[in-house]
């Protein structure tokens, strides 16, 4: 039986878990909680055997587990990617920290009625967090070296993210740039990101000043 991820139909945080699990060609099913089902998550929360219920979910036999970073370690883990010595374990952790530092930055102030004046000091601050991945990028085709793991689809989704508040934001990083079109460019990513599975929108919850909604903006 293939695993269960479990989360609402929005990218939020389970989007880089995804594209891992395109990337690896790993069989999961998605159970996905349309905007309305609210009620069918609550009424299912206490009966999937989680130990600490939450979305997202991961089930894959007898391991079930929650809370995002869990389940993205846990599938890079059964694939050999949390690196090969206590340095590369330590340096992917410090990876996943900092991409998390801007996709949680974005979050924090993403349901604010006051988004549009927090944004101004997020944008602000921006730069200098993207130079540090422009830095590390000058002399590796992914964030740790020739080989991919799961810190590359989570700065992506970042990207991705933080593209949507300010299109000239990565117009000083031609290394991020490339960084992003590398990543599209992988033959299982560009497949599903032009596959009915995609979710486009919304980034955040439905009710998200920024990020919510039915549909981007125009």
């Amino acid at each position: 039986m293939a695993p269960i991820l479990g989360y609402w139909k929005i990218k939020g945080l389970v989007q880089p878990t995804r594209l891992l699990l395109e990337y690896l060609g790993e069989e999961y099913e998605e159970r996905l909680y349309e905007r309305n089902e609210g009620d069918a998550w609550r009424n299912e929360k206490f009966k999937l055997g989680l130990e600490f219920p939450n979305l997202p979910y991961y089930i894959d036999g007898d391991v079930k587990l929650t809370q995002s970073m869990a389940i993205i370690r846990y599938i890079a883990d059964k694939h050999n990617m949390l690196g090969g010595s206590g340095k590369e374990r330590a340096e992917i952790t410090m990876l996943e920290g900092a991409v998390s530092d801007i996709r949680s930055g974005v979050s924090r102030i993403a349901y604010n009625k006051d988004f549009e004046t927090l944004k101004v000091d997020f944008l602000n601050k921006l730069p200098e967090m993207l130079k540090m991945f422009e830095d590390r990028l000058c002399h590796k085709t992914y964030l740790n070296g020739d080989r991919v793991t799961h810190p590359d689809f989570m700065l992506y989704d970042a990207l991705d993210v933080v593209l949507y508040m300010d299109r000239k934001c990565l117009d000083a990083f031609p290394k991020l740039v490339c960084f992003k079109k590398r990543i599209e460019n992988i033959p299982q990513i560009n497949e599903y990101l032009r596959s009915s599975k995609y979710i486009e929108w919304p980034l955040q919850g439905w009710q998200a000043t920024f990020g919510g909604g039915d549909h981007p903006p125009k």
